[in-house]
This record gives structure tokens, sequence and C-alpha cells, in this order.
């Protein structure tokens, strides 16, 4: 199941998930979830994933009040917006907190073992930052849930066409990503820009892998493919 298909990562893990590619050669301890349904959320109201396949199955969902969700082994939470976008904390909050946990929650409910979430990098429930310390309560609160497997990516800034997903222009951002197109070769490895196909592919790969209890994927662990 994915959650938040039609953002820069979103729409990348849902890309990876159909290509064959990021399950091949499995470990034997892995499960092969090929050919299985790929069960996709998006808000009411919102526009819909682009992607047409025959696995994928679309649930328009109120994430203030989550419906009982059909079997899930895997949950992709790809979630989130901007404060800028947001308007306040408490809109802010409604998104990168309440609908991952909902989402999280609901996706446990229905049999998930394994959970990716995308954070941020200085992800900390103590930061005095408000942006820092949502990811990071989110963080600190997935872990709660009882997943078998919870992989977290922190990536810094992301790049990525995002008018190609018809999202709106941020300007703010692209003004940071202009900057660190210079400073990235000189950046340590956590604070690197990276692609939002390169962070979802990493993620895909650490989920399926499998490996039991928390990975937290940041630097140059979100260079997997």
């Amino acid at each position: 199941m994915v959650a938040g298909a039609t953002g820069l990562v979103g729409q990348a893990v849902l890309a990876a998930l159909l290509t064959a590619e990021t399950r091949k050669a499995p470990p034997a301890n892995a499960t092969d979830a090929a050919g299985a349904s790929i069960h996709v959320l998006h808000a009411k109201g919102r526009r819909a994933p682009a992607l047409n396949h025959p696995r994928l199955q679309l649930h328009a969902v109120d994430f203030a009040a989550m419906p009982a969700l059909p079997h899930v082994d895997d949950v992709y939470i790809t979630l989130g917006t901007t404060m800028a976008a947001a308007g306040s904390q408490s809109a802010f909050r409604a998104v990168d907190y309440d609908a991952v946990m909902a989402t999280a929650r609901a996706a446990r409910a229905a049999g998930a073992t394994r959970c990716g979430v995308v954070t941020a990098i200085g992800a900390n429930a103590q930061s005095r930052i408000f942006y820092n310390r949502v990811k990071g309560e989110v963080e600190r609160d997935l872990q709660q849930l009882g997943f078998e497997t919870l992989v977290i990516a922190r990536p810094s800034l992301l790049m990525g066409e995002r008018r190609a997903l018809q999202q709106a222009h941020r300007p703010a951002e692209s003004l940071s990503l202009k900057l660190f197109q210079w400073l990235n070769p000189v950046l340590p490895a956590n604070y690197r820009a990276r692609p939002g196909a390169e962070v979802a592919r990493a993620l895909v790969r650490a989920v399926q892998l499998g490996r039991p209890g928390l990975q937290v994927l940041s630097g140059r662990a979100l260079q997997a493919s």
C-alpha cells in the first residue's frame, strides 16, 4: 500500500513497486510481492495518481476518519506538505503527523508487518524547530505500532521535477536547489540534496529486504538502487 503517491517520492515508490527490478534476486528470507495488488490511498477531493496499471487499486479516503483497509503486507507512507502550503502549524501537523499516523495504524490493523516512511534530516521529537519536532514525533510514535520492519528515510532537500507531477511551484525550494547544486559536492553526505527517485528506490529496497526492527536511511544509504 502507498499513501502519498502523487508526490515526488511517492510516485517514484509506486513506479519502483511496479518494476520487476526492485524484486530481482531477493534474499532467502524476503517475500516476493510480484503480481500482488497495490492499494493506493489519496485524499478525497484531491487528484488521484496519474499512473494506470492493472495492479493498482485506488482508494479516496478521509485521512481524518480512516476507514478499514483491505489486507496489506507492506505500507509506504510518503505524505507531506510544507509550512507555506499548509498555511499554519495545525494544518501542517494534520498532514505530516495525523495523516501519517492514521495511515500507519490502519495498515497495521489490516495486517501490514513492514512499513517504510519518509521524514527528513534533523527529525527530533525534542527539537525547538516545529518542522523537525513533528517529524521526530512521527518517527517516535511509529515505533510503538509493532511493525516487524520499520524503515525511515531521512533525506535532506529532494531533487526532481515537481511541475511534471502537477505540483505547485515552490519558489523557496527552487532557490535552495540552485544553491545546493553548488554546495552538494562539499556538504556532508547526510545534508546533500538527493533525487526523489533515488530516495524511493532505497526505501523500497530496504522494506523488501525485511530486516527486523528499525532501520534509518540517510546520507549514502539513500543511494541504494
